[in-house]
């Protein structure tokens, strides 16, 4: 009999300890599938920041391209307003006494000259302080912010990041860019010089206008070829 109660004593006292040890498994597996899903998630993270990178790389080109193409608008507003400045002084420099060419013509039994056209009959008549000085406040403002912009885009085209082939083409046209725009400078000091007054050497400031309306005219069949490549290279960064 006493052994009988002495069994079942150590049976009690050792069950919670096997109750322990059979729980104890769950748990370990627990934890094993919570760790199991942190480095799931740290994966997924990592992975998405990865792709959050690549995206941020993708727009940060993409921007930079279509800023290209904005400055290349205002270059082209810019060089509008410079060829608008630099014809109204020339106007002014070239006002010429004119006689007006008739040819008679016979209408209803009347000879009648009707006007074909006009021709100068002297040299052009004394520019006006007032209204050189004018055109040249203009001149000045509109030439410096095309000179702005235009540097602005260079400083910010970053063609060393092109494609080579595209490269190959902007190289040449970025060289011609640079030697007009030191051209249109150079015609700019050269008005400033021939516009102090009060007399002028019309025929000077008119030819150096002329030589000017040359340079804006090149500047502009190099700045849409450039224009036509960013937007070749947008496109293909957008697929």
């Amino acid at each position: 009999m006493l052994k009988i109660i002495l069994l079942n004593l150590l049976i009690l006292c050792t069950s919670p300890s096997v109750v322990f040890a059979a729980t104890a498994v769950p748990n370990q597996t627990a934890s094993t599938t919570v760790a199991d899903k942190n480095d799931t998630h740290q994966s997924t993270s990592a992975s998405s920041g990865q792709s959050k990178s690549n995206n941020n790389t993708f727009q940060l080109s993409a921007t930079k391209i279509n800023l290209g193409l904005e400055q290349l608008n205002d270059v082209g507003l810019d060089l509008k307003n410079v060829l608008t400045a630099t014809r109204h002084l020339y106007d002014e420099v070239m006002v010429q006494p004119v006689t007006v060419i008739t040819e008679p013509e016979m209408i209803a039994a009347v000879v009648i000259n009707i006007p074909i056209g006009v021709e100068p009959t002297g040299p052009p008549k004394p520019a006006r302080k007032d209204r050189v000085d004018l055109m040249m406040s203009q001149i000045k403002p509109v030439i410096d912010l095309l000179k702005k912009n235009a540097d602005e885009f260079m400083a910010d085209s970053q063609i060393a990041n092109f494609p080579d082939d595209a490269k190959e083409k902007l190289d040449p046209l970025f060289k011609k860019w640079l030697a007009y725009m030191d051209d249109v400078y150079g015609r700019l000091l050269d008005l400033e010089k021939l516009t102090v007054g009060p007399t002028y050497n019309n025929y000077a400031i008119a030819e150096t206008c002329q030589l000017v309306e040359k340079d804006i005219k090149q500047i502009d069949d190099v700045r849409r070829p450039i224009y036509k490549i960013l937007q070749e290279e947008e496109k293909k960064l957008s697929k």
